[in-house]
């Protein structure tokens, strides 16, 4: 038994000794390869979003990844940085630490903690609250907390989020600083800014996103598409291109000569672990709780996509302590708060790879990078990073042409969709979510109080309730009730004239549960028969409404 609890906590225990080397090995090292080459230009780019230094990206995605690999069930998903939590992480860099970027300057920001602190010292405090999260969550079987964030709402959350995203990155497009907000209405300052700044651009910088752009959505479009024909293999249009930026920018020297901010000093080498600083957990708990439930609920909903496609499956409580465990200790590293990416994902998958061993090769070759190239990459503009993370967004931006088919399909998705998206526009990403969350609680709400009322005949109305009678809707159901049994003409009652019925039949079979306040609610609608109807209660099957009937035929023969 022993044994077997082992087992299930550490998954790498049991398929690694049964790893097929033949069947598997090719398709595990082609994947990883191939991801690996994406997450390094993706690295950087989404540290930048984060107002990180490059390189902590490639640290993220180092560490992050190898230590999922060890608990995650996942075969095919790609753990590293992604844009959601790049641009949450990037928040709370804002609100608590400034903007500053350098990465040896420490900056005090607008919480003051009695000593200086340093960007990666609070992030990587950030990732280990994340993780603890995470991790008391699994303890306590909370997995299942992510169901009650909807498709609608994460599809209009991260929709709203692309705007902050695509916002943060224009200044860099056109090469001026310019200061960050937070709060209500936070785009409209930026962009406010931003059209001030416009006779600052710099036009080097301007001319090089515009072309960067332009690379990446005909390499995206059109070249990969043709190339996928012949080969399985994607090809790396955002490596090549920073390849290429890269060697323009040496030969034309356009730090020195055009004024053309680049990715300067990256540290050659594997970082040395450090205890992460504690003291800051306090002031992070409540932006930690949040990257907690958005980062694992991207990561186990990309793993189901995968598992269900080809046919296996995960373990949603190992992957929640996988998750937690890979923050709590990559955290000792100078990293940020990670996730599941959907694009690295599909590729990893679509190249071959079948297992969780693609992960080494993936990050043998980012391992590479961090120790021996990095420094090659110091010249890369930082413009071209900021293209990167423009062009990504494309697919989140065609979420809106869900709408149309949640207005055919559910009004009440389309409304959390909406209010989820406009939400986030409107204020920062942290409170967009908790809107969005709490907008679709209210609206699980109003469904359940929602219940059809349909007639057999006209001397014969049948009230079929279908939804639970709990304290959340007795109050709907006693309302409509008192109109059905006190209205005495068609025009006191939207639903029907029950003038001349002398028997109701109510239907109970689709009550999904009751708890007290809903027999109690039963009960009343008996007692306050005005007209002294029949009242009927067909389909009963709880205990709870046996003895409702029970007690209800006892107080009718007292009477």
């Amino acid at each position: 038994k022993e044994c077997s609890t082992v087992l299930s906590f550490f998954p790498i225990l049991h398929w690694l000794p049964r790893y097929n080397w033949k069947r598997d090995l090719n398709g595990d090292i082609i994947g990883g390869l191939t991801v690996g080459i994406m997450q390094v230009p993706q690295g950087m780019a989404y540290a930048n979003l984060a107002s990180l230094p490059p390189v902590y990206g490639m640290y993220t995605s180092f560490f992050t990844s190898t230590f999922y690999a060890f608990f995650g069930t996942s075969r095919h998903i790609s753990i590293g940085v992604f844009a959601v939590a790049s641009l949450m992480v990037g928040a709370v860099r804002l609100l608590i630490n400034g903007s500053n970027m350098e990465v040896v300057k420490p900056v005090v920001g607008p919480v003051n903690f009695g000593y200086e602190v340093s960007p990666v010292t609070l992030t990587s405090a950030l990732a280990m609250a994340v993780g603890l999260f995470q991790v008391i969550m699994a303890m306590m079987g909370l997995a299942f907390l992510t169901t009650y964030m909807s498709d609608a709402l994460i599809s209009g959350f991260t929709t709203g989020s692309a705007f902050h995203v695509f916002t943060a990155q224009l200044n860099k497009i056109i090469g001026v600083k310019l200061p960050r907000y937070s709060g209500f209405s936070m785009l409209f300052f930026m962009m406010r800014d931003l059209m001030l700044a416009l006779p600052q651009t710099n036009y080097w910088t301007l001319c090089i996103s515009i072309l960067s752009i332009i690379f990446l959505f005909v390499g995206h479009g059109y070249v990969n598409p043709w190339f996928k024909k012949r080969s399985s293999v994607p090809l790396p249009i955002e490596l090549i291109l920073v390849i290429l930026v890269t060697i323009f920018s040496v030969y034309m020297d356009l730090k020195s000569n055009y004024g053309v901010k680049v990715v300067d000093y990256i540290p050659q080498g594997i970082p040395t672990p450090s205890l992460p600083n504690f003291d800051l957990i306090p002031y992070l708990l409540n932006d930690a709780f949040a990257i907690a439930i958005i980062s694992y609920m991207f990561v186990v909903s990309m793993a189901k996509l995968f598992a269900k496609k080809r046919r296996y499956k995960i373990d949603p409580t190992q992957d929640l302590y996988a998750v937690g465990l890979m923050h709590t200790l990559s955290s000792f590293f100078p990293i940020f708060p990670a996730g599941g990416s959907l694009s690295r994902s599909a590729v990893c998958e679509q190249s071959g790879a079948n297992t969780q061993l693609n992960i080494l090769f993936s990050n043998t070759l980012l391992l590479t990078v961090i120790v021996f190239i990095g420094p090659f990459l110091e010249p890369l503009p930082m413009c071209v990073l900021a293209c990167i993370v423009i062009v990504s967004l494309r697919s989140l931006f065609m979420q809106f042409g869900e709408l149309s088919k949640l207005w055919r399909i559910s009004k009440f998705d389309f409304a959390v969709w909406l209010v989820s998206c406009i939400a986030t526009v409107s204020f920062d990403v942290m409170t967009g979510l908790m809107i969005s969350v709490l907008f679709t609680l209210i609206s699980v709400v109003l469904r359940e109080q929602r219940f059809a009322v349909l007639f057999r005949s006209d001397d014969q109305p049948l009230i079929y309730y279908r939804a639970a009678l709990n304290f959340i809707t007795v109050s709907s159901f006693l309302s409509k009730m008192s109109e059905v049994l006190r209205s005495d003409s068609r025009e006191d009652c939207e639903l029907q004239s029950i003038k001349n019925v002398t028997v109701i039949i109510i239907d109970c079979g689709a009550i999904s549960n009751i708890d007290t306040m809903g027999v109690e609610a039963i009960k009343e609608v008996y007692n306050t028969n005005l007209f002294q109807f029949k009242i009927c209660y067909f389909t009963i099957k709880d205990v709870s409404y046996v003895f409702l009937i029970k007690k209800l035929k006892i107080e009718k023969n007292k009477r």
